[in-house]
């Protein structure tokens, strides 16, 4: 695995990999009272390389490096935006604090210039800001899952203060479109939405698995939301409630060039 571990030499045990990783591979030693790795279900995000504010997560192999965001300023404007893409991590700790309703608005304004298939323009958006209608929201699909065991372990998480979907963030939003196009249109305009609401120093992160779900279970996404499209994205955002330090690597792109003839 390109993830193999922590440099105890650097680690000053903050402990700040733990609740930031997706999957949950870092735990303390309580023996040694220290944090350890494990790689049984690591999905290599790199959350852990982008936290740690020593540099002390191990890696190899992962065909790219990490880069300090210090080393990404540039006053360009082409270098600020290459800056800001690679910046972007996908927030999963959030402020309780609340997005003002101008800055929302600007979010939303972003998804307008978005470009679409054929200049469709069929996305309709929900924003859920309401605690309350967030914690039913989750609350009602947890109930629909046919597993008992997969229900068990969310409903602990729910009693825990977490939210398993939503990640306790302070807003959601929801593109829905009867449109065929939808889901393709739908992903460039959340692309847009979290690159602008980056540089508005808001986090997000792409809701993927229960935008999956409710488009396949219509009869839900009615219930819930009171509507008959397809929901075709979703994305949380807010304020974050820890700060990234790096860019961790990413693997080029494997690219096949061809020429006009001469």
């Amino acid at each position: 695995m390109p993830i193999l571990g922590i440099n105890s030499e650097k680690c000053t045990n903050c402990q700040q990999c733990i609740p930031e990783c997706p999957t949950r591979n870092f735990s303390i030693d309580e023996n040694q009272n220290e944090v350890i790795f494990s790689n049984s279900r690591c999905i290599l995000c790199g959350h852990c390389i982008a936290i740690c504010p020593e540099n002390a997560i191990l890696y190899e192999d992962m065909k790219d490096i990490a880069v300090n965001f210090e080393e990404l300023s540039d006053s360009n404007s082409h270098e600020a935006l290459f800056k800001l893409m690679r910046s972007k991590r996908s927030v999963r700790q959030y402020q309780n604090k609340q997005v003002p309703h101008e800055i929302i608005e600007k979010i939303v304004e972003s998804i307008r210039y978005a470009p679409t298939a054929i200049n469709l323009r069929t996305l309709k958006c929900i924003i859920i800001s309401s605690k309350k209608k967030i914690g039913e929201f989750t609350d009602s699909i947890i109930d629909s899952i046919k597993s008992e065991k997969e229900k068990m372990n969310l409903k602990k998480m729910r009693e825990a203060g977490l939210n398993p979907f939503f990640y306790n963030a302070p807003h959601i939003l929801i593109l829905h479109s009867k449109n065929g196009w939808g889901e393709i249109n739908a992903t460039i305009a959340i692309t847009y939405a979290m690159l602008y609401a980056e540089s508005l120093g808001l986090g997000s992160c792409w809701i993927g698995g229960i935008q999956k779900y409710l488009l396949k279970n219509k009869e839900k996404s009615k219930d819930l939301l009171g509507i008959d499209d397809d929901i075709v994205g979703i994305m949380i955002f807010g304020y974050p409630a820890v700060k990234y330090k790096r860019a961790p690597p990413r693997p080029p792109i494997e690219t096949k060039v061809i020429d006009s003839p001469e």
